[in-house]
């Protein structure tokens, strides 16, 4: 096993082993009940800890790890159904929900 990413929070985590389950690499967090422990434990130690089972996976799940994190920066969509601006990495409208082209 092998960390890829240290997360600020466990929602982050997760995000990134969402991510990297949707490429079919085998991952696990660590440190996932950790905050609690805040105080007691030095503040890098409990952070969440992105692990990836196969080692041999390590340099493809840090490649989408950055490339998830950093998303270039796209154009505005405009949804078709209410006529809102949304940003261009939007999938769906934040006004109303519906799908954004493209």
């Amino acid at each position: 096993m092998k960390r890829v990413h240290i997360a600020p929070t466990l929602l982050d985590a997760q995000l990134a082993v969402d991510a990297l389950s949707s490429l079919g690499i085998a991952t696990h967090i660590f440190n996932a009940n950790a905050a609690g422990a805040l105080g007691e434990l030095p503040f890098m130690q409990a952070q969440p800890e992105v692990w990836v089972d196969d080692d041999r996976q390590e340099r493809h799940a840090r490649e989408a790890l950055a490339d998830f994190l950093s998303p270039a920066p796209g154009e505005e969509k405009t949804c078709p159904h209410c006529g809102e601006h949304n940003p261009g990495n939007f999938l769906s409208c934040w006004q109303c929900g519906r799908a954004l082209p493209g």
